[in-house]
């Protein structure tokens, strides 16, 4: 197996067993709470998310940046990067426990997050970023399978009906503390402290270092964490499980951009320093690809959303349908904000994906706020499409700066395209497995015969994938 497929098969297995088993586990919640406990399980997931960025504010990027290069070229060591994460951890938690303490909500909704909450103590102390930048990913991949199981395992025993809400949190907090303990029990081995502290001024610099990509993360995750909350405030719990059921729907649809993040940082941060030449084609030919791989994938889920919806989750759940058809575009705009914002964080443009996410995320919250206070849910969905859309404008209008893209005719041609065979098999109602077919013939023959898709692209694909 070649270097790049087995890169490639551990970030898929990682990411497919571990956010699948968790992606099991939600099914089996939604079925067993119903809407109103499920939106209250999303409320607090989306509360914890911003919780972990405070106490991550950009380690986690600066750790797989660092711990990729050669130990002399290195600006910060492991061990500083550790005692750091772990220090803003405890502060996050502090701090987090003691507002959510305060706020005018129900006993049981404080329960829940103070609960999710907690799991901020093992998230300090994994290891995953030392182990992604040194691209160990079958590491990574047992320790998030084991995460993934356990929790999966725990919930199927332990809650069968809306009371047992508040175990769910525990449950939550042991699955993470096994991956804690599986890289733990690899760092003994390769002891990636080897190196000792340099003392309290490199804390500094380290934290002014991470503080451009972790408040640029913070703007880039509205688009993620903000509209549950939001639908929770305004509208009410139920609606938030309305929209969580749909969204986790794109959370899986997402885990092959995962794997291209995982990828594209320690590479092109790599060839970046090496030929900039090179590095500039190559992001050209993955662009390209990108663009009709998402499109693909976009109408699939848009297509399939019905079946996918009621499959999974009931007809409780049936309102969940026209959000996921809305946030299915979703998915090739992620996959392109990923290229150009990680790819100014992959070249050590950090104040430029500050500026990039900072600027693109408030836009993007003032929408989404407005839409959650005067709209549905469905329109929120709508929000987080525009968001996630001006998210990728600022990150490319950033990255073009630093490597030159032609992205208009992919763009103009075969979004256009999807779109308008999706609303014409949805018109006419097609059934949605031929419908899945057209789509996975007609898009690809249409980036082939518009020369989007040229036989340098593909030759270099196969190459990657079979070498």
């Amino acid at each position: 197996m070649s270097k790049f497929k087995e890169k490639a098969f551990w970030i898929a297995l990682g990411d497919f067993g571990g956010r699948g088993f968790s992606f099991l586990a939600s099914i089996y919640l939604a079925r067993v709470l119903g809407t109103e406990f499920f939106g209250i399980i999303a409320v607090a997931v989306s509360i914890l998310g911003y919780a972990t960025w405070g106490a991550d504010i950009g380690l986690l990027n600066i750790g797989v940046r660092e711990t990729a290069k050669d130990p002399s070229d290195r600006s910060f060591r492991a061990k500083e990067i550790f005692n750091l994460k772990v220090f803003l951890g405890a502060i996050v938690l502090i701090c987090s426990t003691l507002i959510v303490s305060y706020i005018p909500i129900g006993a049981i909704q404080r329960q829940v997050i103070l609960g999710y909450l907690y799991s901020l103590v093992p998230y300090a102390l994994l290891m995953e970023w030392f182990y992604s930048g040194q691209q160990e990913f079958g590491k990574i991949a047992l320790s998030r399978i084991l995460n993934g199981a356990i929790y999966l395992g725990l919930i199927y025993l332990l809650v069968d009906s809306s009371g047992d809400v508040t175990m769910i949190p525990i449950l939550y907090t042991i699955g993470v503390t096994t991956a804690v303990v599986t890289l733990g029990t690899f760092s003994l081995i390769d002891k990636p402290f080897s190196l000792p502290s340099r003392g309290y001024s490199i804390y500094i610099e380290l934290f002014k270092k991470s503080s451009a990509v972790g408040f640029g993360g913070f703007f880039a995750n509205i688009v993620q964490l903000l509209p549950p909350i939001l639908i929770g405030i305004f509208l009410s719990l139920s609606e938030a499980g309305v929209y969580g059921a749909a969204f986790r729907i794109i959370i899986i649809a997402m885990m092959l951009d995962r794997i291209f993040v995982n990828l594209l940082l320690p590479n092109l941060s790599s060839l970046w320093a090496s030929n900039k030449s090179i590095a500039i084609q190559r992001v050209n030919m993955v662009l390209r690809l990108i663009v009709v791989g998402g499109c693909v994938l976009a109408f699939l889920t848009a297509v399939n959303a019905p079946q996918i919806i009621l499959l999974l989750y009931g007809t409780e759940f049936v309102d969940s349908i026209p959000i996921l058809q809305i946030l299915s575009g979703f998915i090739l705009l992620t996959f392109l904000n990923s290229l150009f914002s990680f790819g100014l964080i992959a070249t050590n443009n950090d104040k430029r994906y500050f500026l990039a996410t900072c600027i693109g995320g408030t836009i993007s919250a003032v929408i989404i706020v407005l839409f959650s206070v005067f709209g549905t849910s469905a329109y929120v969905a709508t929000s987080v499409l525009i968001a996630e859309c001006i998210l990728t404008l600022s990150s490319y209008w950033w990255f073009r700066k630093v490597i030159p893209t032609d992205i208009l005719k992919p763009l103009l041609i075969i979004v256009p395209a999807s779109v308008l065979l999706f609303f014409v098999v949805n018109t006419f109602d097609v059934h949605y497995l031929i419908a899945s077919l057209i789509g996975i013939i007609l898009i690809p023959l249409l980036s082939w015969y518009s020369r989007i898709i040229k036989i340098g692209e593909l030759n270099w694909a196969r190459e990657k994938i079979l070498k």
